[in-house]
């Protein structure tokens, strides 16, 4: 998601080595060319003849090769301190080991359903980003998940100043939304539950998410925003109502096609993993996930994050 500069970086060394291996060569020739050249042709006052002897001579060449190669160990030391520090600077740019991750939306932030009160796939995903074998060296990340929060008023509680402000120092933002925007129709409407009903408010849903990603965008432009997608948790229990499966791919749609309008942003789909889920996946209620649904949701939103929390593999933090 971040700007990568690296192909720029390569091609500037590359053009640094060139011009350095171009000077020190042409110093190298005209070296040769002045040692070779006869000391006669040098030329002498009129009135002061003075007769040239081999030490002479040699003595002249030996001082130019010394200036040559003197001039031309400078050149070398400027190539290689030019490459350090673009070096350097590079890995000042791309290797930040200082992580600010936020994490706001509802229930799912919240970790609700899960047994081991380590706070959901937040915790978990704290766990795998600090255990990794080179772990960011300064990562925070704030849990703002709160139960039963609708897009209207995630954007409400985005306005609170501890909110607002861990939004504006975020480098990462993670957001799960809209299972309760379902949720609310799916109550209201359970007597005369149709796919249209759920169509008609699909318009507003995008609405209020739009405000949700305009308002982060208010407070921080630079931030990496992941939009955490829907999943169907009434499969189960409700698979005779294949309606609910296409408002959800519908409503994921619409997460999708807003995160695809700003260029810092993305969509990470849990569709599939609770697809073929058993009933191991979710809590007691039946409709949060459990420890284990948890650990799946954590592993599918590493995968996406990965490249935005970790160092290149391989590179050196410290």
């Amino acid at each position: 998601m971040k700007k990568n500069k690296l192909w720029l970086y390569s091609f500037i060394l590359f053009l640094l080595c060139i011009l350095g291996a171009w000077a020190v060569n042409n110093m190298t020739s005209a070296a040769g060319e002045d040692s070779s050249r006869p000391f006669s042709s040098v030329s002498q006052p009129l009135d002061h003849p003075k007769k040239h002897t081999p030490m002479d001579e040699y003595h002249a060449k030996e001082a130019v090769e010394t200036a040559s190669v003197s001039q031309s160990s400078m050149i070398e030391n400027h190539v290689q301190t030019a490459v350090a520090e673009m070096v350097q600077e590079h890995r000042s740019e791309h290797i930040d080991t200082s992580v600010n991750m936020v994490a706001i939306g509802d229930s799912l932030t919240q970790g609700v359903g899960d047994a081991t009160n380590n706070e959901g796939y937040i915790g978990i995903l704290e766990r795998i980003i600090s255990s990794s074998s080179v772990p960011p060296v300064n990562f925070t990340i704030e849990n703002y998940g709160k139960r039963g929060n609708r897009t209207d008023q995630l954007v409400q509680r985005m306005q609170e100043p501890e909110i607002s402000t861990s939004i504006k120092n975020a480098d990462v933002i993670l957001i799960t939304i809209g299972a309760n925007d379902i949720m609310h129709i799916f109550r209201s409407n359970l007597q005369n539950l149709t796919y249209d009903v759920f169509a008609d408010a699909s318009a507003d849903y995008e609405n209020r998410l739009e405000e949700v990603f305009e308002t982060i965008r208010a407070k921080n432009e630079d931030a990496s925003v992941y939009l955490v997608g829907l999943f169907n948790p009434f499969h189960l229990y409700f698979d005779h109502i294949p309606e609910l499966n296409q408002i959800v791919k519908d409503w994921n749609e619409i997460g999708n096609d807003i995160t695809a309008e700003d260029e810092q942003a993305a969509f990470i789909p849990l569709d599939d993993v609770f697809q073929s889920a058993d009933e191991s996946y979710f809590a007691e209620d039946n409709f949060h996930p459990s420890s284990k649904g948890y650990v799946e949701i954590a592993k599918r939103v590493f995968e996406y994050i990965k490249p935005e929390v970790l160092p290149a593999e391989g590179e050196d933090t410290q």
